[in-house]
């Protein structure tokens, strides 16, 4: 490999080096065993042993062709790993989804593994549908094993092997890959593999490409010098306002950054969730959902925060996929919460018992029945992120105002009905407080759009349903005799959604009713520095882990209120739940000390996103503001009647 190689691999920090041991695992690792690398339509999972785990194509919630993390033994998987025994970690080229696997061998030998999905300049496209392995040895000779064992259809489909000019095809019933490699290798049955030698200086290439043949001319080492330029020249520049306010945290903010734009789609310009399915809530437990789509929510949760780092297109390109979706309901129909990354709606939930789970936690699902739910809070979600859209460029915003403007007027008709809420809980609808907060803030960022837009009618058409949504939140919704908000009306229960009161800006941070809530929750939903979501009854069997975007609204809470070391002393131990590489899940069992939950995780990463910028400098540039609340205001004020500071 050339010199731009070698360069790259110059620029990661020398990794702890302990005593090498056996390589071979009988159980599947630990999530913090894994980095994942994307091409902005697909993503995979790679272990630090050298093995794609997870790998769906062409798509993010197309059939996976390895599934070995949900069915170790026979899932299949792609490996490539010194033939002896070793100690590796794992790191990413810098400013990049690049991932660098070293194995430190005895006699002061090393092999380097980089594994990348292309994305060259301009974004992904399908002709870039590939996995690229490259591999070099150092201070020796080291033996290396390649086995590439497929199984389409979510591992009940074994491949059928033919050679092919210059590789190897791999073939289902519907759907084939083809790999080629530099290092000899043969079919055995349904695998494809082989051991050879690598000598330093003569580094090696593996390729694994979607379809029928190789998809891009372009060599190895032109793939991943373009891949590398394309993150390094996206990622926010310094002179971005987070960037200052934020800068302590730097290494935590990019790497937050970059997850979100991984679990991007290019074709599209909505987030997934996550890159995987049935990563359980808890071991052996069935909390096992499929997150390989695009909640209307936690993408709008992700536009919002790339904004603040700069990145406006991909906040104009989600905004204009959630118009689109909109413009797709028949009348009178609630937005779908869930979607498919190119708006599919076909999203029917089912089990694959012939996978084992993760760890043994069945079932496994793919597909998600909350499609079928209706959940208030999305709308605020959807109009909270085109008002701060519209603080930045509302050239961008101005088109879509009649549709959002619809959306209002959805809101004010749906508003009074229950809902699923947040959590999408599977019993019976209830008036949870959380989704009447997010029916007030769509409305009062409605009317804020509508003052900005010059349509001063709709806000006064808009402004007495916010108001009385405000009216029913406070006397319905708070419980007077503990000071605290209730997770829902009629209850007693409390909700660590209601943290986001403040931070939406509906009451200040000083506000008793505020200050008496986040004692109640950390007093009741707290575990050290994390937090459980509710200790309600749910439907659902079984128990979960500690919900770690919850954790993080508490930082940036406390951070608001003004109890900084309190927050900071948090935020550090929460950053302890993170993978090496800097990846989060969505939950954590603090007894064990174990992620728990799909991986990587959006809606974490935004979670840490904020709070760092929280826990930052106190001058907040003007434009971020509508973003970052700091305290609210009585009903009416403001120009557009909003609660701002």
């Amino acid at each position: 490999m050339g010199s731009s190689w070698a360069r790259l691999r110059s620029d990661v920090p020398p990794a702890r080096r302990s005593a090498p041991r056996p390589s071979r695992r009988a159980v599947a690792p630990s999530l913090y065993d894994y980095g994942v690398i994307g091409n902005l339509r697909t993503a995979a999972l790679v272990s630090r042993f050298g093995s794609v785990d997870w790998a769906c194509f062409p798509g993010f919630s197309s059939p996976s062709i390895f599934s070995r993390l949900l069915a170790w033994g026979s899932g299949g998987g792609f490996a490539v790993a010194p033939r002896a025994a070793y100690h590796s970690e794992q790191s990413y080229l810098p400013s990049s989804n690049i991932l660098l696997t070293r194995f430190f061998l005895r006699g002061n030998r090393q092999l380097d593994l980089v594994d990348l999905m292309p994305v060259v300049e301009g974004g992904s496209s399908p002709a870039l549908g590939m996995i690229v392995r490259i591999a070099e040895a150092r201070g020796g000779p080291i033996p290396v094993e390649v086995r590439v064992e497929p199984r389409f259809r979510y591992g009940s489909e074994p491949a059928r092997w033919t050679a092919a000019d210059g590789g190897f095809v791999a073939r289902g019933t519907a759907d084939q890959l083809v790999v080629r490699s530099s290092l000899p290798v043969a079919v055995d049955g349904a695998r494809l593999g082989g051991t050879t030698e690598l000598s330093p200086g003569a580094p090696a290439t593996v390729e694994l490409s979607w379809g029928s043949d190789r998809p891009t001319p372009l060599p190895a080492e032109e793939l991943l010098r373009a891949t590398t330029r394309f993150w390094q020249g996206w990622v926010h520049r310094p002179t971005t306002p987070l960037h200052r306010i934020a800068g302590l945290w730097h290494s935590w903010v990019e790497r937050s950054e970059l997850v979100l734009k991984l679990l991007s789609s290019q074709a599209s310009g909505a987030f997934v969730a996550a890159p995987t399915t049935s990563l359980p809530e808890w071991i052996g437990g069935g909390r096992n959902w499929d997150y390989r789509y695009v909640w209307i929510r936690d993408a709008a949760f992700a536009a919002q925060a790339l904004l603040l780092l700069g990145h406006l297109t991909e906040a104009e390109r989600f905004l204009g996929w959630i118009v689109a979706r909109q413009a797709t309901q028949p009348p009178g129909v609630p937005l779908r919460v869930v979607y498919g990354v190119d708006g599919e709606t076909d999203l029917g939930e089912q089990e694959l018992p012939h996978l084992a789970g993760y760890r043994g936690s069945r079932p496994v699902r793919v597909g998600n029945a909350a499609q079928e739910q209706f959940q208030l809070d999305i709308y605020g979600e959807l109009l909270d992120g085109a008002r701060l859209l519209a603080v930045r460029r509302p050239e961008a915003v101005a088109p879509h105002w009649p549709d959002l403007a619809r959306i209002a007027d959805e809101v004010t008709r749906l508003w009074t009905h229950p809902d699923r809420g947040i959590w999408e809980i599977r019993g019976p609808p209830r008036h949870y407080v959380h989704s009447k907060l997010m029916a007030w803030v769509a409305l009062d960022r409605a009317i804020d759009l509508a003052h900005r837009f010059g349509d001063r009618s709709t806000a006064e058409r808009l402004e007495p349903t916010r108001a009385a949504i405000r009216s029913w939140i406070l006397e319905h919704g708070f419980d007077a005799s503990s000071g605290a908000f209730l997770q829902a009306a009629g209850g007693r229960e409390v909700d660590a959604a209601n943290l986001r009161i403040p931070l939406v800006g509906f009451l200040p941070f000083e506000d008793p009713r505020v200050l008496g809530t986040v004692r109640r929750i950390q007093r009741e939903l707290g575990s050290g520095p994390f937090l459980y979501r509710y200790r309600a009854p749910d439907a659902l069997d079984g128990p979960e882990g500690t919900f770690l975007p919850a954790a993080f609204w508490l930082v940036e809470c406390l951070a608001r209120i003004g109890r900084r070391r309190e927050a900071t002393a948090r935020w550090r131990r929460l950053l302890l739940a993170a993978s090496p590489l800097g990846l989060f899940p969505e939950e954590y069992d603090p007894r064990h000390r174990r992620p728990l939950g799909n991986f990587p995780q959006a809606f974490t990463h935004i979670g840490v996103l904020r709070a760092a910028v929280a826990l930052g400098d106190s001058e907040t540039p003007s434009f971020l503001e509508p973003l970052l609340l700091r305290a609210g205001a009585p009903e009416g004020a403001g120009p557009a009647g909003s609660a701002r500071p």
